[in-house]
């Protein structure tokens, strides 16, 4: 029996809350100060939080009925995806090519901002994080990206509701 577009919709809506508060769960009460503090440029480290993260994903995958590839798919998004976050690249790009802070388009100038101007675009991203509005947008989008990660999970999981 097909459900209702409405009735799919809020599974999958409801998949997709458990999954973000597991996601909270496993990614700050899990991670340690010495992991939050050093993960982004030690891949060792990175990969030990992303390990915690992942299985701590596994007792909710076993209620999704997955077959061996779709275990393969969901543990690789889940490892891999957060691994690349949590180098705060992404972010990186989006706060030099979408927000474009001041820190960002002071380098390399000259007058008045050159003694104080950030010797490159890392310096200039260090600057920006450093700002109250920088911190809350670096959480902001780091943690958007990191669920935008859980759509394919709950996609897999709704293709079984069918």
């Amino acid at each position: 029996m097909f459900m209702n577009r409405i009735e799919y919709i809020s599974m999958a809506g409801g998949l997709f809350a458990v999954l973000s508060f597991v996601h909270f769960f496993v990614d700050f009460i899990c991670q340690t100060h010495f992991e939050a503090m050093n993960k982004h440029n030690r891949p060792w480290i990175r990969a030990r939080h992303c390990a915690v993260y992942t299985v701590g994903f596994v007792p909710i995958l076993c209620f999704f009925n997955f077959g061996l590839l779709e275990w393969l798919a969901a543990v690789n998004i889940l490892f891999w995806s957060h691994f690349y976050l949590d180098t705060y690249h992404g972010v990186f790009l989006w706060a030099k090519y979408v927000r474009q802070p001041p820190e960002f388009k002071q380098i390399g100038t000259s007058g008045d901002l050159s003694q104080s101007a950030p010797a490159d675009d890392k310096e200039a991203f260090v600057r920006f994080i450093s700002t109250q509005l920088g911190k809350i947008l670096m959480i902001s989008i780091d943690q958007i990206s990191h669920l935008s990660f859980l759509f394919p999970l709950v996609w897999m999981a709704m293709r079984h509701t069918r």
